[in-house]
């Protein structure tokens, strides 16, 4: 019983470390991290029990203050994700108190009175809500690094949370215990109480979703940037094969027969060129032409380039340049040469250009990939290479 005891005067205290423990970033601890958390945990139980002679609103922003310092003083993290992890933490403490201490008031009210009790209530109501906030929320934050940086989305959160608990705790005191509707007056004030602490969790962590999408998107951003990049090199590669190809046919109408033989070996090589109708697929195809032939992989191709001309040229240098890069890598670890094949079909289906992908694997899989587009006009003809 002096445990249970003492672990119901400390439940705040114990509940919002326990709650934090959800949120703190685990994998970032700094050194010395459990003499760190030894004292910091020390630290805080003491401080939060010797200043007892405060009000009560005081103590909360007394325990919350040193919750911060305890994160911060224990993971590697900015002082606004310290803040975050707090804000979070102070939000499920708040949840669970206000949740175990209606059916607690419920039984006081029916003249049933039992610390026992109490306590297993308050320990029913950490784990429930714990694991219902682990799984709605903190999942979100353990499968990558947290992405936030709005320092106003945290002040706010912050300061309407602690809005939120003294204005309870204001309505709690003007409440008349002995009134009839005192227990109904109660119950609606920690339910709402409770929707007010969900509510700045939803907010604060739908900041996390957009910052992690903005995130993606600069990623890729990114990826198509260095795409294009490669597209306008790969052009300015075609065009100096242009220029060697036609050198070397004036040189061939002057050269000797030996000299010619050499020539028209090395216009055989230059000679891997596509017209499909599309700049950019030919550009393409001709690059990934030259690595199959390095790989020893035939490339057999049937395109009808006019089907992407809706197509920014180096988002069908990226998107085909991928898919044909994987089916070489996948290739390059075949020994059977006749199974060393990649297979590319461009055509129009209605209002849909297709693009297929197809090439031996020793594991089965079909992959394909289609490009929904509106086309200005009908395929004229159709370029095999």
């Amino acid at each position: 019983m002096p445990v249970i005891n003492w672990i119901l005067s400390q439940q705040i205290q114990l509940g919002m470390i326990l709650c934090a423990c959800l949120f703190v970033p685990w994998g970032q601890r700094r050194s010395c991290f459990v003499p760190r958390l030894a004292a910091g945990v020390c630290v805080f139980l003491v401080l939060t029990d010797t200043l007892t002679f405060l009000p009560f609103w005081a103590k909360l922003l007394l325990y919350t203050t040193l919750l911060f310092a305890l994160i911060w003083f224990s993971f590697d993290c900015s002082p606004l994700h310290a803040l975050f992890y707090t804000t979070c933490a102070y939000a499920v403490q708040h949840i669970t108190s206000k949740l175990a201490y209606m059916p607690i008031i419920w039984l006081f009210q029916h003249g049933r009175t039992d610390r026992l009790v109490n306590f297993v209530i308050l320990l029913f109501s950490n784990l429930v809500v714990c694991l219902v906030i682990y799984l709605l929320f903190t999942l979100r934050i353990r499968r990558g690094r947290l992405l936030f940086d709005n320092v106003k989305t945290v002040l706010y959160s912050g300061f309407f949370l602690i809005a939120a608990v003294y204005l309870s705790v204001v309505l709690e005191d003007v409440l008349d215990s002995s009134a009839e509707s005192y227990l109904t007056a109660y119950l609606a004030l920690n339910a709402f109480c409770i929707l007010f602490a969900i509510t700045i969790l939803a907010l604060e962590f739908s900041n996390c979703s957009i910052k992690s999408l903005e995130h993606e998107n600069e990623m890729l951003e990114h990826l198509l940037e260095c795409d294009k990049q490669q597209y306008e090199q790969a052009k300015k590669d075609m065009e100096k094969i242009n220029i060697r190809y036609h050198d070397l046919k004036q040189q061939y109408s002057h050269a000797t027969d030996e000299e010619r033989a050499r020539l028209e070996e090395e216009m055989d090589n230059l000679n891997l060129r596509y017209f499909t109708g599309n700049k950019a697929l030919d550009i393409t195809l001709t690059q990934k032409s030259a690595l199959c032939g390095q790989a020893g992989i035939q490339l057999v191709c049937s395109a009808d380039g006019s089907c992407l001309e809706n197509m920014k040229h180096y988002h069908i240098y990226s998107l085909l340049g991928n898919a044909l890069d994987n089916a070489i890598e996948c290739l390059t670890q075949v020994s059977d040469a006749s199974k060393r094949v990649i297979t590319l079909d461009i055509s129009r289906c209605r209002d849909m250009a297709v693009i297929r992908v197809q090439n031996y694997t020793p594991h089965r899989r079909r992959c394909g990939t289609a490009l929904s587009s509106q086309p200005n006009r009908i395929p004229r003809s159709m370029a095999t290479a």
